[in-house]
């Protein structure tokens, strides 16, 4: 199961939803923080789940507008739901090795160049913080489901710990005078 499908499945445990409900609760909820959600895939899921026998589908009125199609879990979309999170939560997957790929080659940077760029990832990590505990005081003000608060406070308290051990190593390189 990817991480894309398990996040759409819980949305659509909450209840049937039509692909645009689903990418507004996705960006509400700052899903992307820690998912690689597109907004095309949302759709390519969609249909990938359906055609898999995980989710059931209909066409509502919608007004003046086209017809769309909601989306809910079957039966045996519940049970692969309920295994999928049963595995995420028992066993722990390595997170994306993007920044440690780069922490592995950093001889191919100057030490002016490891320096800007270091900090600039730490720039970027202090924004993403902010970014998400503002949403985390929306979502807690708007009395989300527990699960959703504490996706909020473990990926808040996951880019604190990032960002603590980002400037330790930046003042680290500096006293090693790799970095000037």
């Amino acid at each position: 199961m990817t991480n894309t499908e398990i996040a759409i499945l819980g949305l659509l445990a909450e209840g049937a939803k039509h692909g645009y409900q689903i990418e507004q609760l996705i960006e509400k909820r700052g899903m992307r923080e820690w998912s690689e959600i597109g907004f095309s895939s949302i759709y390519y899921t969609l249909n990938k789940m359906e055609s898999q026998e995980w989710l059931e589908s209909e066409k509502q009125d919608a007004g003046d507008r086209p017809a769309r199609k909601v989306y809910r879990l079957s039966q045996h979309g519940w049970q692969v739901y309920h295994d999928g999170v049963k595995e995420y939560l028992t066993k722990p997957r390595p997170r994306s090795g993007d920044f440690d790929l780069g922490l592995g080659n950093m001889p191919a940077l100057t030490p002016k160049e490891r320096k800007e760029a270091l900090q600039t990832y730490r720039d970027d990590l202090v924004f993403q913080v902010q970014r998400v505990k503002t949403k985390y005081e929306d979502e807690v003000r708007a009395r989300v489901p527990f699960n959703v608060i504490a996706l909020f406070e473990h990926s808040i308290i996951k880019m604190e710990a990032e960002l603590g051990w980002v400037e330790q190593f930046i003042l680290r390189l500096e006293e090693m005078r790799d970095l000037n």
